[in-house]
């Protein structure tokens, strides 16, 4: 799923099916043969290998071959094949109808675009909480700033009467701030049911949008994904799938009472691997974990 977030936020919406397998070979098969990407044309460019430096370059199709490809610095023809080149891209309907599977959904069977390309109407869905049903739309790219201009116009003029939920595959550290309280954002990332399923999860997409409304206990809770911490007074949001992961360990170990664990192994259990060796890394710039996360001698735990 993360494979097809970050392909749902490259600037032109298609990506090279060469280019996906060297990054993730066994997801792209996977969301290949699920149809999520599907074959569009063609991107022609190439990563060529001259001189000993990997510089992109165009490939042409030379008429007189047949074929694609490029010639070198000393004007030799480099052949491209075709599937090198080859391109995917989002079908935005079935991943928007996997995306809303667990939900009583109302609308057009195809999302109907409001900013082309970018935005789209997804229709409506029942959401505990809401006294109507709630408008949907989905959204890639909101830190780039012209597109965020054009949604921030946009919502703007179309105000929600109750409340509109805007879905996008920009992670959540990554969107802007919007003033408008009935505008709520957030990313799929963030309310995904489990990371190897497109389904969001309704609770968790609940309690983004209605946080007043979830039964909490105290001092501390979170909900079910841990993406957001209710410590105390305070609503903590957090996104990336280490991240939550890590929280749910630390919270599992919290909720059993056996709540001390060796740092290197939660990290190891999170997917840090041994790129990340504290927890001041894996949260990066941020401190607010401190406030319920102790750490000593190597180890941690959750101290509300």
């Amino acid at each position: 799923m993360a494979l097809l977030l970050q392909a749902m936020e490259t600037r032109v919406g298609k990506v090279q099916v060469a280019t996906l397998r060297q990054v993730a070979p066994r997801a792209a098969d996977k969301l290949l043969e699920a149809r999520l990407l599907v074959a569009t044309g063609r991107i022609p460019v190439v990563a060529a290998m001259d001189g000993y430096e990997d510089e992109p370059i165009p490939a042409e199709w030379c008429p007189e071959r047949g074929q694609y490809g490029y010639r070198d610095s000393v004007g030799r023809w480099i052949t491209v094949e075709a599937g090198e080149i080859a391109a995917c891209a989002v079908d935005y309907p079935l991943v928007l109808a996997k995306m809303l599977v667990a939900f009583e959904r109302a609308g057009a069977s195809r999302p109907n675009p409001l900013i082309d390309g970018f935005v789209w109407d997804v229709g409506t869905i029942r959401l505990k909480g809401a006294k109507s049903p709630v408008p949907v739309w989905f959204a890639r790219r909101l830190a780039d700033p012209a597109v965020w201009t054009k949604l921030d116009a946009l919502l703007e003029r179309r105000a929600p009467e109750e409340v509109r939920v805007i879905l996008t595959s920009t992670s959540g550290d990554r969107i802007p701030t919007t003033l408008s309280e009935r505008n709520v954002i957030v990313g799929v990332a963030d309310v995904l049911g489990a990371p190897s399923t497109l389904a969001i999860s309704p609770h968790a997409l609940g309690a983004r949008v209605f946080p007043g409304q979830v039964q909490r206990r105290f001092p501390i809770d979170h909900s079910e994904e841990c993406g957001l911490v209710w410590h105390r007074s305070e609503t903590l949001t957090f996104s990336g799938d280490k991240q939550r992961r890590l929280l749910q360990i630390l919270f599992a170990a919290y909720w059993s009472r056996s709540a001390v664990l060796r740092i290197a192994a939660v990290l190891e259990e999170a997917g840090y691997g041994g790129q990340v060796n504290t927890l001041k890394k894996a949260f990066g710039r941020r401190n607010d974990w401190r406030r319920f996360i102790r750490f000593d001698d190597g180890n941690c735990w959750i101290d509300p």
